[in-house]
């Protein structure tokens, strides 16, 4: 046999061998143009990711730079390709974040207006101009060639590109009558894969807004931007401004101007400065004077040291003739003259500008409450919730010594804004003077104000003053959900059960007011009584203590949280020992009403006498 002729197996050789090719060249074109393809969709999808932590960060600035909460954000600066076994990933995508200085906020033609202090014009009047920067993001990533570079600016975020340029945000520099300006400090320079947190920082939050008016031009402001198209950015910009306001590119393409229409109403100023790196400190820079600068000896007078941002410092010192107080956390001190005659409060020492220091006259003082040393306090909690409709506020006037209610004394309720978006109260009014146990009334109407705005709220009697926060919240919150009264039966002593649901948590402190004036005052004399609830005790579900007060023809029984009622909640009053007459002297239904104390809510129900 002759093996050198025989070619059986060369078929299955060549076949491998075709076989193997095609494979080798299916997995390169899958190299070469599928890999890429789903790598720029990871890219693209990490994009939108970074977009959207770069809007968290903006309104973490905006909201430092407005109340001075602090927080944190996470930005995704890079991705990673999923792993792949037989085919070849680039390096992972990285991205930068960092800060760069872009110039100075400059506000034209305009300067402090009627109704802030003199000081307050007087230091704007230097000129004052507010350092910032620009925060951007840049990603390098190897397939994704037109995503944008993202920078955040004067509450902005722009994402550039290629001779474009869009808004992902809009803006809060100038809503109706109000300019908000924020200038970023601090800096940031982190490149990489992994995710970095940025922590904004309020240096000064803008708890203080003043009146601006203009002067002899249209009220402009200068923005400096470090977008590179500045002629596109000022396009995008209008379109997020109201019609009152108008923005363009400076002549060197390195701002933006926004002119302003000057109307009949001053535009409210409220400055900020945020922090990237927790650098930067707030300094004292003017004095404005609280309430009267008269006052009597025994009086207090009381002074608000402010920044450069128009906001209170804290823990600054304030020299009254000679004798120093300290600032609180409002940036108020208050000092009680000993002497008639002229007082002068002043900060930064003895020889500064005329808008670092206050003057008081003092006079010998007149009788009556006024004169003696007094204690004066809110009967409500630190922070009080206020309703659109308005709230009573209750304020108690003591000796200080003796601690007895005082009589006659004058109270005056006044306000400053902590952190507001609205015009502020309508009004606030006190009564005169005290009653025989020392109270009073103060009614707060914060109609022209906004949900969420809250206000310093001053109560100021004789030598002493008290401050709490009033926080304006939406009619329905902090109200009640279903409200129940059980009914009763005739002829008997028994416990009444009364239920209500919170709508927003209850403080401690704070109290659901039960009143049962209508089937009490329906009481006969002698033993012949409809409802009666004389000499009932009360007891609650809820971690709170039951009060009962009841005449001949009124009752009212008082549930006090004793801690944090959560929202949600159903609370069950019982009144144990209350008596009914027989079933023909009834005149039910009754009525009940459930009261809050925290924002004056109230609901009613009724119940029957079987």
């Amino acid at each position: 046999m002759r093996f050198s002729r025989d070619r059986r197996g060369q078929s299955v050789v060549v076949g491998t061998v075709i076989l193997f090719g095609f494979l080798i060249l299916a997995l390169g074109i899958y190299q070469v143009q599928v890999v890429p393809t789903e790598n720029a969709n990871v890219e693209f999808e990490h994009s939108q990711a970074v977009e959207d932590d770069f809007s968290d960060l903006r309104n973490g600035i905006l909201r430092a730079g407005a109340t001075g909460s602090t927080g944190s954000t996470q930005v995704r600066l890079g991705t990673r390709y999923p792993a792949r076994t037989f085919f070849v990933n680039p390096p992972p995508a990285s991205g930068s974040l960092s800060t760069e200085p872009t110039g100075a906020i400059r506000i034209r033609n305009a300067t402090v207006g009627d109704g802030a202090h003199p000081n307050a014009a007087a230091f704007w009047d230097t000129n004052q101009t507010f350092e910032t920067r620009s925060l951007r993001y840049d990603a390098r990533y190897n397939e994704f060639r037109d995503a944008p570079e993202l920078v955040y600016e004067h509450s902005v975020v722009a994402a550039e590109f290629d001779g474009a340029v869009l808004l992902r945000t809009g803006q809060t520099v100038v809503a109706d009558d109000r300019i908000s300006l924020t200038a970023l400090t601090g800096s940031a320079s982190e490149t990489g894969i992994a995710p970095q947190s940025v922590d904004p920082r309020a240096v000064s939050a803008s708890g203080t807004t003043v009146p601006l008016e203009p002067t002899g031009g249209d009220v402009t402001l200068k923005l400096p931007t470090a977008v590179e198209n500045a002629s596109a950015l000022a396009a995008r910009w209008n379109r997020a401004l109201p019609a009152t306001a108008t923005a363009t590119p400076n002549a060197t393409g390195d701002a933006l101007e926004i002119t302003l229409d000057n109307g009949s109403d001053p535009y409210r100023l409220a400055l900020s400065e945020v922090s990237l790196d927790a650098t930067g400190t707030t300094e004292p820079a003017y004095i404005v004077s609280v309430g009267s600068e008269t006052a009597a000896v025994g009086e207090s007078v009381g002074v608000e040291v402010r920044d450069r941002y128009n906001n209170p410092v804290p823990d600054a010192v304030v020299s009254f003739d000679g004798e120093n107080r300290t600032t609180g956390d409002d940036g108020r001190a208050f000092f009680e003259p000993t002497a008639s005659g002229p007082l002068t409060a002043t900060i930064n020492g003895t020889a500064g500008p005329t808008y670092e220091s206050v003057s008081f006259d003092v006079s010998a003082g007149g009788g009556g409450a006024a004169g003696n040393r007094i204690n004066v306090e809110w009967l409500e909690n630190e922070t009080v919730q206020i309703p659109p409709s308005g709230r009573d506020l209750r304020i108690l006037v003591t000796d200080s010594e003796t601690g007895d209610p005082i009589e006659d004394a004058v109270v005056d309720a006044s306000y400053a804004e902590r952190s507001a978006t609205g015009a502020g109260p309508d009004d606030f009014v006190t009564a005169s003077k005290t009653g025989d146990d020392g109270r009073t009334i103060a009614n707060f109407d914060p109609s022209a104000a906004d949900t969420g705005d809250e206000f310093y709220l001053y109560a100021t009697a004789g030598d002493d003053v008290d401050r709490i926060v009033g926080q304006i919240v939406d009619s329905g919150f902090n109200g009640f959900g279903p409200v129940s009264a059980a009914d009763l039966t005739r002829q008997d002593t028994q416990n009444q059960e009364f239920q209500f649901e919170l709508t927003g948590s209850l403080a401690a402190g704070e109290s659901v007011s039960i009143d049962l004036d209508d089937p009490q005052d329906s009481t006969n004399t002698g033993n012949n009584f409809q409802v009666d609830y004389q000499g009932a005790t009360g007891s609650a579900t809820a971690d709170g203590t039951v009060s009962v007060t009841a005449s001949t023809d009124s009752a009212t029984a008082e549930f006090t949280a004793s801690s944090e009622i959560p929202d949600g909640t159903t609370v069950t009053v019982t009144l144990s020992g209350v008596e009914t007459g027989n079933n023909g002297g009834q005149n039910d239904p009754y009525t009940v009403t459930f009261t809050r104390s925290d924002s004056g809510a109230a609901a009613e129900t009724t119940f029957g006498v079987n």
